[in-house]
């Protein structure tokens, strides 16, 4: 038994293990959808910019191109996602119908595992630490 945490006055551990909570929790919130969290990602985001193109995506979420192209092409065989001329070799992407409903389910989802992980918090509370934290992974 370790009689003090060697680790306690390390912020980045701390953060560390708090994205590998959260993101354990929304992987089994979304689970029933099969979904993936990168693949929520990618459908809540066409949601919020119908006509995105997949490198808007990939930048916008910090996804590389190598993976972007698998993760686009199973949504797209799943039903979920539609491609659209956009210039040249460029293609836009809008959800398919049964795209809009799982995003919904998915959003719901989502929202369920925020209340379950971050309810308690209060607003003023959750608001300061999402400032915070958006100051360091923004950060050059």
């Amino acid at each position: 038994m370790i009689p003090t945490d060697p680790f306690d006055a390390l912020l980045g551990y701390h953060l560390r293990r708090a994205s590998v909570a959260v993101m354990a929790d929304l992987a089994a919130a979304l689970a029933p959808l099969d979904l993936k969290p990168a693949e929520a990602s990618i459908l809540f985001t066409i949601a919020a910019a119908d006509g995105i193109t997949q490198a808007e995506i990939g930048r916008a979420l910090g996804i590389q191109r190598a993976n972007m192209a698998p993760i686009i092409a199973s949504l797209t065989k799943r039903g979920l996602l539609a491609k659209q001329t956009a210039d040249g070799r460029s293609q836009s992407l809008r959800l398919t119908q049964t795209g809009q409903t799982i995003h919904h389910q998915a959003s719901a989802a989502a929202q369920d595992h925020e209340h379950r992980l971050f309810g308690h918090l209060p607003a003023a509370e959750r608001q300061r630490l999402m400032t915070q934290l958006k100051t360091i992974w923004r950060a050059p």
